[in-house]
């Protein structure tokens, strides 16, 4: 039967553990999963590759059907005589020091550095923001204002009774229907966040092609022809066009003052 008493080197005791528990007659993992120990653990015991704690020797002893008081008391004067691991010397622990020092340092580096691209993209934003602001305000400041003529007829008194169908304007005009949906889509569109919008509609829709004409029939009783006069509309939509453009502009113009 293994006994520990007569171990009087580690080796002696670590042959006493292999008799132990090869006396069970159980495998390795079996007596570590009664243990709650590794199977590992216990080959590494047994096999003198590893000299176990005393609370892991106790766990196995007593998982190997026995008292581990006397296994312990044969374990404490050998654990003390194992030699301890050198110390480091003051030199190479003054090493160690300096070079978490410099890890620290360097981590405290790049801290700082993700900090202050963090606050410049802040500042940036801000900018953004304020450039877009003033850029917009201006826009506003600047927009056109819709002041059509209304176009003429060349004819006039009894002349424009003629049986003739058309009449015609003294200048091309463009039709009032249009030249409405347009200011109002402009108007939908005239927005700090419809803006760019409006630069495509203004680039992708332009009005119907002006008329020269229009049907005697379609003459109200007051003979007010409500079609508007082409270079009028043309010239704000060119001014409007223009307004958009250097709202464009501003905005991606970095002058704003910091």
């Amino acid at each position: 039967m293994a006994d520990p008493d007569g171990a009087r080197t580690p080796e002696e005791f670590t042959q006493a553990l292999r008799q132990l528990v090869s006396e069970t007659g159980k495998s390795p993992e079996d007596i570590a999963n009664k243990a709650g120990l590794t199977g590992n653990t216990v080959r590494g015991i047994t096999a003198g590759k590893n000299w176990p704690q005393q609370r892991t020797l106790e766990q196995l002893v007593r998982a190997c059907g026995q008292d581990p008081r006397p296994w312990v008391n044969a374990w404490s004067p050998l654990n003390d005589a194992r030699p301890r691991a050198e110390r480091g010397n003051a030199k190479n622990l003054q090493e160690q020091i300096d070079a978490l020092g410099a890890e620290v340092d360097r981590l405290h580096s790049q801290v700082r550095s993700l900090q202050d691209s963090l606050e410049q993209g802040e500042i940036g934003d801000r900018r953004r923001e304020r450039r877009m602001a003033d850029a917009y305000f201006d826009f506003l400041a600047q927009m056109p204002t819709p002041d059509f003529r209304r176009a003429e007829l060349e004819t006039a008194g009894a002349e424009m009774m003629a049986p003739s169908p058309l009449l015609t304007y003294s200048e091309p005009a463009y039709g009032v229907r249009h030249v409405h949906s347009f200011l109002d889509k402009v108007e939908e569109l005239a927005t700090a966040e419809g803006l760019p919008q409006l630069a495509l509609y203004l680039a992708t829709s332009p009005l119907l092609r002006a008329i020269s004409t229009v049907p005697a029939y379609e003459m109200p009783d007051n003979n007010a022809i409500y079609d508007y006069v082409k270079t009028d509309v043309d010239a704000y939509l060119a001014k409007l066009r223009a307004g958009v453009h250097q709202y464009l502009r501003n905005c991606v113009d970095d002058q704003t003052p910091t």
